[in-house]
């Protein structure tokens, strides 16, 4: 008599899974517009904490802004990730708050912050909303291009006669047919290749 011997349960490897959906979270939100923006509220945090022999680099009424500036870029960087669809009205805040703080904390940064968050809002109002890439969907997107360039374009539209009616205003206005005229370049598919 055979002993039922226990089966392990052989668990996948979670790590890939996990990447693939982190791109697929990434995918669906500006998360680069949104990681600069935050960035680059941590830059001009870190340059309001510096000094140099003992001079302490801190603008606006007792460093106030040292700490409001950084706090508004960094929580608009983490609301253009878990509000995308509101992604604009944050990106212009972002962009307004690291362009003032040129004048309101060191020089933004010592102009790092300030262009990293000019950037990182630029990309979060020029994302778009779409399907997110994958690996099989970059091979189906490429299947579909080839077949697309590969099919013939389609005249049959051009081959049809079109015949208008005569028009109220005139009716002894005869039908014209446009069959033999040459087909509009609007007409043709556009092609991938």
């Amino acid at each position: 008599m055979r002993r039922a011997e226990p089966q392990h349960d052989v668990r996948p490897n979670r790590l890939p899974e996990a990447w693939h959906g982190f791109r697929r979270w990434r995918g669906t939100r500006p998360f680069w517009g949104g990681l600069l923006t935050a960035l680059a509220g941590l830059a001009i945090f870190g340059t309001t904490q510096m000094s140099l022999s003992g001079l302490t680099f801190q603008m606006g009424p007792t460093g106030f802004l040292s700490w409001l500036i950084p706090a508004i870029l960094v929580t608009a960087g983490l609301l253009m990730w878990f509000s995308p669809q509101h992604r604009i009205f944050y990106a212009v805040v972002a962009a307004v708050t690291a362009l003032f703080a040129l004048i309101g904390v060191n020089l933004g940064g010592f102009l790092v912050g300030t262009v990293i968050g000019v950037v990182g809002s630029s990309l979060a109002v020029g994302w778009v909303p779409g399907r997110s890439r994958t690996p099989q969907g970059e091979a189906a997107d490429e299947a579909s291009a080839e077949d697309e360039g590969a099919a013939e374009p389609d005249d049959s539209a051009a081959d049809r006669t079109v015949q208008t009616s005569p028009s109220p205003s005139n009716p002894d206005q005869p039908a014209t047919d446009i069959s033999h005229e040459a087909p509009s370049a609007s007409r043709q598919p556009w092609s991938t290749n």
